[in-house]
């Protein structure tokens, strides 16, 4: 009687399905055939190869032109107001806006340092268009 049991047991084990494999149980492959997962793959590539570097020089640029920020230079703000620099403390900038016009503004405020190229161009295209 226990080979019989015995049979009985090992023919219930040979008749037993194999569990089917999952998504998960493929691996890397199974992680880049699926659509689902390969877009936010190629979307976090894309901010590593493409994004990341230009933000940190654009951020490399803006703390280079705050940093030579000095007296006399002509600025623009990001409100659009024209000024020269009469003084500049550690993170607040005096600008020089008319004869008897100072203002305080904070250096983030300064987008960026303007030549008199820039300044007598920006007048005549102002010119330009009054006429």
């Amino acid at each position: 009687m226990q080979i019989h049991s015995l049979i009985d047991a090992l023919v219930l084990f040979a008749q037993q399905q194999p569990v089917p494999k999952g998504p998960a149980d493929d691996g890397l492959a199974g992680i880049l055939s699926n659509p689902f997962m390969l877009l936010p793959l190629i979307l976090i590539l894309f901010w590593f190869m493409v994004l990341l570097p230009n933000q940190r020089r654009e951020r490399r640029e803006r703390e280079g032109l705050l940093n030579a920020l000095k007296k006399n230079d002509e600025v623009l703000t990001n409100a659009g107001i024209i000024g020269i620099v009469a003084n500049v403390k550690d993170n607040e900038v005096s600008l020089k806006i008319d004869d008897n016009t100072r203002m305080r503004v904070l250096k983030s405020a300064i987008v960026k340092i303007l030549t008199t190229k820039e300044v007598s161009g920006d007048n005549a295209e102002a010119s330009k268009k009054s006429s």
